[in-house]
C-alpha cells in the first residue's frame, strides 16, 4: 500500500513537472471588425532561464520549454505548418537573451503592435490574427549584425504570426512595425488564395515582394532589408541567373535564391522580389494593396 503510495505520488510529480511551462501573457482587441490576440513569452523564457540548468543542453530545453508549447499554441490547421522549422533556433541561455527577456517584460511592444494594426487592417483586410512575441536567439546573432536586423519573423498560416525581436537593437520599434505588416500581408494572401506549397520561384519572389511593399509604406525612416542585400551588379547578375528557371516549382530552388549559394548571395530573392513589385507599383500607381495582393505574379512581372 504505502509502495503504491510512493509510485502514485512520483507520477503526479511528473506530470506536475511536464506541465509547468508558463502561459503566454495574452491581450486581445478587437480592431476594424477583426479580432488580434497578441501573445508574449516573456513569462516562458524567465521560467526557460531558470529551468535549463535541469536538462542535458540547451537545444533539449529549448524544445521542451519553448517550442513544445509554442507548436501546441499556435499550429493546429496552419496551411504552412513546415515553416515553423524557421522559427526553431534553439536559445542559448546568455547574457543577450536575459537583457532581451528583461526588455520584453516591459511590455512596450504592445502599443507599437496595435499601432500598426489599426493602420494595415485599414488597408488590407484579413483573417483574425494570433501574433506570437519571441526574443531572437543568439544563435542568430551573427547574421543579424550583419545586416543591421533587430528580428525575423515567419508566417506559418491564415492568422498565424511569429515575430523575433531583440529590444536591445536600435531601430527595432521600426523593424516591429515592418515585421509585423510584412507578415501580416503574408497571412492575408494565405486566407485569400492559398492552394499548397508548391510555389514556383517567381510566385515566391512575387509573394515576399508583395508583403515587403506593402511594409515599407507604413514605415518611417527605416530601411527595409530587402534594400540591403545586393548591389545593383549583385542584382542584375542574380537575375540573368534566375530568369531562365522563373517558373519552375520547388523548394531547394527557392531557398537557394532566397538565402543564398556560392553564385548567389543571402537575400537575393527578397531584393529582386521587392525589385518587382516596387517597379509595378511604380507604373500602376492606382493599384490599391486590396488588387495587387490577388493578381497572378506572372502579370505583375509582365
Amino acid at each position: 500500500m504505502i509502495r503504491n503510495t510512493i509510485i502514485i505520488l512520483g507520477l503526479n510529480l511528473l506530470i506536475g513537472c511536464s506541465n509547468n511551462v508558463p502561459d503566454f501573457e495574452r491581450t486581445g482587441i478587437e480592431i476594424n471588425g477583426q479580432k488580434f490576440e497578441i501573445l508574449s513569452t516573456y513569462a516562458m523564457f524567465e521560467n526557460y532561464l531558470n529551468e535549463n540548468i535541469n536538462y542535458k543542453n540547451y537545444n533539449q530545453a529549448s524544445e521542451k520549454l519553448i517550442f513544445k508549447p509554442l507548436r501546441k499554441e499556435i499550429l493546429d490547421n496552419a496551411e504552412a505548418a513546415f515553416m515553423f522549422n524557421s522559427i526553431k533556433i534553439p536559445y542559448q541561455p546568455t547574457d543577450l537573451l536575459r537583457e532581451q527577456v528583461k526588455m520584453l517584460n516591459s511590455g512596450e511592444y504592445l502599443e507599437i503592435i496595435k499601432h500598426v494594426l489599426y493602420s494595415i487592417s485599414e488597408s488590407l483586410p484579413g483573417p483574425n490574427t494570433k501574433i506570437v512575441l519571441l526574443p531572437t536567439s543568439p544563435q542568430m546573432q551573427e547574421l543579424l549584425d550583419k545586416y543591421n536586423l533587430p528580428g525575423y519573423g515567419v508566417t506559418i498560416g491564415s492568422g498565424k504570426i511569429i515575430i523575433a525581436i531583440n529590444q536591445t537593437s536600435k531601430k527595432w520599434k521600426e523593424f516591429l512595425l515592418y515585421g509585423i505588416a510584412h507578415e501580416y500581408h503574408h497571412s492575408t494572401w494565405i486566407s485569400r488564395n492559398w492552394v499548397s506549397s508548391d510555389f514556383s520561384l517567381l510566385d515566391y519572389l512575387v509573394f515576399e515582394g508583395r508583403a515587403d511593399a506593402f511594409a515599407e509604406s507604413f514605415v518611417d525612416s527605416f530601411d527595409i532589408p530587402a534594400t540591403k542585400y545586393l548591389t545593383t551588379e549583385q542584382e542584375t547578375f542574380v537575375w540573368d541567373l534566375i530568369k531562365p528557371e522563373l517558373n519552375e516549382k520547388g523548394s531547394e530552388r527557392i531557398l537557394k535564391v532566397m538565402y543564398g549559394t556560392e553564385n548567389i548571395p543571402f537575400g537575393s530573392g527578397y531584393a529582386i522580389g521587392y525589385g518587382i513589385l516596387k517597379a509595378f507599383k511604380e507604373n500602376n500607381p492606382t493599384d490599391t494593396d486590396l488588387k495587387t495582393i490577388d493578381l497572378e505574379p506572372k502579370k505583375i512581372l509582365d
